[in-house]
């Protein structure tokens, strides 16, 4: 385990270099480059929450394999017998280096569960179709985690399951949670520093600016099982005090959305992904 850690701290030392020999560069069209997927698909896909977990699990599968996810790529992981499943999506890179991108399907019974957090699994598949045009230097794991309304059980069983030389090959894990109440924020408290840099620089090179909104009252979410195995992490979403109200309460439904912020979320993550593409070891 000591090892481990080390060899985590290396890459954290490492990418963080990296990204900081980029600030004295401008940001060029190529390191931001991702497909756009119209609105009315992000919104469509948004609108297609089942009330029922396991069939956000099945929906979630179908939306993947119509964004192009063919069988031998889209994966479920079973964690209970008789619950909804991990649903995971590969996008094959050139290298052995990983980025997960995460979020959970699971809801509690109180709302529709739209902002927490169907609104981060929908984007999954528009992130992959956005991405999948060009090849990418690492490998890009989608993945639905089940569960993180009951402690997070989808994404402990998944980090749980990985060798270590598998979790040595994971450059970073970005989380998204509870996206389109306002525009994309960050969780900076929790934040690997070289990944917080990075989004910073593209949301600069963008023209926007997206608020650090710390969430240590709130919970903890499924970023904090990758943290336990050192690997770098950050979360996104669109929470702040006065919208707190709206988990897991009969306001969690689609009236809370803002299409526009939620659009500016795929955008502003898409980007980043495909900066990170670029960037990271």
């Amino acid at each position: 385990m000591r090892s481990l850690r080390i060899m985590s701290l290396i890459i954290a030392v490492f990418s963080s270099y990296i990204i900081s020999a980029t600030f004295g560069q401008s940001i060029k069209p190529n390191d931001l480059n991702f497909q756009e997927i119209a609105p009315r698909i992000l919104e469509q896909r948004l609108k297609s929450a089942p009330r029922n977990n396991e069939e956000r699990a099945k929906t979630l599968r179908a939306m993947f394999r119509a964004a192009g996810c063919g069988s031998t790529d889209l994966a479920e992981q079973l964690v209970h017998k008789g619950k909804p499943p991990n649903i995971i999506c590969k996008l094959p890179g050139e290298t052995s280096g990983l980025i997960i991108v995460g979020a959970h399907l699971d809801h509690v019974r109180r709302g529709d569960g739209i902002v927490d957090d169907w609104s981060g699994t929908s984007l999954l598949p528009s992130l992959y179709q956005s991405l999948r045009p060009q090849s990418r230097r690492h490998t890009f794991l989608f993945i639905g985690f089940t569960e993180e309304e009951k402690g997070r059980r989808g994404s402990k069983f998944y980090v749980k399951t990985l060798a270590s030389g598998f979790v040595r090959r994971i450059r970073a894990m970005v989380n998204l949670e509870c996206l389109g109440m306002n525009p994309p924020e960050v969780w900076a408290d929790h934040a690997a520093p070289a990944l917080l840099a990075a989004l910073d620089r593209v949301a600069q090179a963008m023209g926007t600016y997206f608020p650090r909104v710390d969430l240590e009252r709130v919970g903890y979410d499924d970023a904090v099982s990758f943290r336990h195995r050192n690997v770098p992490t950050i979360t996104i979403h669109s929470l702040s005090q006065d919208k707190l109200r709206v988990l897991h309460s009969p306001q969690d439904n689609l009236s809370a959305e803002h299409l526009n912020d939620y659009d500016d979320s795929f955008r502003l993550i898409a980007a980043y992904l495909a900066y990170l593409d670029r960037v990271l070891p």
